[in-house]
């Protein structure tokens, strides 16, 4: 019986908050996924100067990866977060752009007309992302229309165990654990930008203590009272493993209690024959 890593998170209680680190720029490239590869910049039918760009390019804050909708487009480069598209002549042209986009040049090209989802269902990564990331981005195409969303599936973007992974864009915002049952509700959410709490991963821009405060602060206030302003004030630590911190929703403070706990969790599926190695995590919850 094949075992899989997010099946494994979900039974020992890994939590999801804390997990969202995040690349500050994203670039990807529409290229059809039965040419994607392991990794990415050996996809079938790349250049070798455009592979060279793609690897350059990644790193220091940035991603490059590899995005398809299946209607056969290829070569379209799409940048987040200023959410701009550009169609290059040829793979020459796209190596060039993306050598610019990594000196911290704009893409250039045309506004992206609405929001997009990402989904991983990168299956040559990690088995979790093809069981459970197909279904949901299928899910999530069949439905987004209605909620004038665009969803792409894209290469590996970290977190195999936490499958699906998605990211909103260019919002920023990352998810996990999602169910084809769930979508609906999650594009409702996300249409009216707001956060989908039972697959929310945190805020990027936060460490994964704060991460984990924030995301302990919208659950008690969820179903209280709609969330403004959101922040996190200040962080004490009372000992290596034990803090509370002091979040403020809407300018009222709430005092959030967190302690590092272990948890055995594998990376990913191939790592699944040996021992689950140990995971220190914080887990955040709110004071009565």
């Amino acid at each position: 019986m094949h075992r899989f890593c997010t099946d494994h998170a979900i039974g020992c209680g890994e939590p999801l908050p804390g997990t969202a680190a995040l690349a500050e720029r994203h670039l990807f490239m529409r290229w059809p996924k039965g040419n994607w590869r392991r990794p990415r910049f050996e996809t079938v039918g790349l250049s070798y100067e455009l592979r060279t760009q793609m690897r350059a390019a990644t790193g220091d804050g940035r991603y490059v990866g590899l995005v398809d909708t299946g209607d056969g487009e290829a070569l379209e480069l799409l940048s987040f977060p200023d959410a701009t598209s550009i169609v290059p002549r040829d793979q020459a042209h796209a190596a060039e752009l993306i050598a610019r986009w990594r000196d911290g040049h704009p893409l250039g090209g045309e506004p992206l007309p609405r929001r997009v989802i990402l989904c991983c269902t990168d299956a040559k990564t990690d088995a979790c992302c093809a069981r459970y990331g197909f279904p949901v981005f299928k899910a999530l195409v069949a439905a987004a229309p209605a909620f004038d969303l665009d969803v792409l599936q894209c290469t590996h973007i970290g977190g195999c165990h936490f499958a699906p992974s998605v990211i909103v864009m260019p919002d920023r915002q990352r998810y996990g654990r999602l169910t084809p049952a769930a979508v609906p509700e999650f594009l409702a959410m996300v249409a009216r930008h707001d956060i989908y709490l039972p697959g929310y991963r945190g805020n990027p821009g936060l460490s994964e203590l704060e991460q984990s405060a924030e995301a302990a602060a919208r659950r008690w206030a969820d179903g209280r009272y709609p969330i403004e302003r959101i922040e996190v004030a200040e962080v004490k630590m009372l000992d290596e493993d034990t803090a509370t911190i002091e979040v403020r929703l809407n300018a009222e403070p709430i005092t959030i209690n967190a302690q590092r706990q272990i948890f055995p969790v594998y990376g990913n599926c191939r790592d699944m024959d040996g021992e689950a190695p140990d995971k220190a995590r914080w887990v955040a919850w709110a004071s009565p």
